[in-house]
């Protein structure tokens, strides 16, 4: 009876402990508008990319129930559109030089940061992969009636899996640039985690978990760290990114338990070989997250009009350490769909 009532005490303070770590993570202090752009600006300094602070005009999108913050790099009237979705947990200016490069090549650019990231309001990390799914819908829509009917969706990382699902859900986008997708009916998705060992088992019960997701519960916050193995990430751009995930303002650093059942669960709105947007999928050889032949079978899969582009040499975060490698491909491909 001792040892029973040991145990229940442990896992009980063990509860409370998690619950304030939690309250405390999703409740981070979001910085005033000020301190986000002082930040910024001596953030893109010490990436070497001062020049390019302020070559972009910020608003808000109100929509029911949250604001997002949108950045636009503009190109010129007429100009094609493309909307950027920013990876886990970042934001959208982590991106400014390649959302100002594909500027430069013709593109009015709109990013956005999803709900409880970045300037954007909500929760901190608290979100579904079908929630980020409705923001960027809303700005594609946003963004089309900002510049015209000539749009198309790009993403990186988790943002690369939005903008698949948005290609398989919004008939008016012309084509979407994946960096990194994911289709909820491959059998091994337990694959993109850092211990796929001991989610695989968990796969099975993931309708069994969703009440309990869905419940207050679902609002228990884990570190990205968990999940994702930073420490054997490399980046030209940012060299520690644990310290970074850490000490960024702006960063969620943690994520609900409601996010991580949502990434691999979420149905698509039809099955990749249904899908009709044109699709780009990107893949660096040195993604130590997402699986070379999970990305190929998913690729393969797609009936549509499709380009694959390899990167041998860049690590996960290509979007932010080969700009000048991509953008031009990107262009070019996204143009002549929508010449089509």
């Amino acid at each position: 009876m001792k040892n029973r009532t040991l145990v229940a005490g442990a896992a009980a303070a063990g509860m409370a402990g998690w619950a304030g770590y939690s309250y405390a993570k999703m409740n981070k202090v979001v910085p005033t508008e000020e301190e986000a752009l002082a930040y910024t600006r001596s953030l893109l300094e010490d990436l070497g990319l001062g020049e390019l602070y302020g070559t972009w005009s910020a608003d808000t999108l109100e929509l029911s129930g949250r604001t997002l913050a949108v950045y636009h790099f503009e190109s010129g009237p007429g100009d094609p559109v493309m909307v950027f979705v920013p990876g886990t947990s970042v934001y959208a200016l982590i991106y400014t030089e390649y959302m100002y490069k594909l500027s430069r090549l013709g593109f009015n650019v709109v990013g956005f940061d999803p709900r409880g990231h970045g300037m954007s309001t909500g929760k901190r990390g608290v979100y579904t992969l079908g929630q980020v799914v409705d923001d960027a819908m809303a700005v594609i829509d946003y963004a089309a009636d900002t510049y015209g009917e000539r749009v198309a969706v790009s993403g990186s990382s988790q943002g690369g899996m939005v903008a698949f699902y948005c290609a398989a859900a919004s008939p008016r986008l012309k084509a979407a640039v994946c960096h990194n997708v994911i289709a909820p009916d491959e059998p091994d998705n337990e694959r993109i985690t850092r211990w796929p060992v001991m989610f695989k088992p968990l796969m099975p019960f993931l309708g069994i978990l969703k009440p309990v997701v869905d419940s207050p519960l679902g609002m228990l916050m884990t570190p990205v760290s968990l999940y994702l193995d930073l420490k054997v990430e490399t980046s030209r751009l940012i060299p520690d990114l644990t310290r970074f995930m850490k000490e960024d303002p702006l960063v969620a650093s943690a994520v609900s338990l409601s996010a991580l059942h949502s990434l691999s669960s979420t149905p698509m709105a039809r099955k990749v070989e249904e899908i009709e947007t044109p699709v780009m999928v990107i893949h660096s050889g040195c993604d130590t997250i997402f699986p070379e032949d999970y990305i190929r079978r998913v690729y393969d899969r797609l009936n549509c009009e499709k380009e694959f582009v390899y990167v041998p040499d860049a690590p996960h975060l290509v979007m932010t350490d080969h700009v000048d490698e991509l953008v031009g491909p990107i262009s070019s491909w996204v143009k002549r769909m929508m010449e089509r």
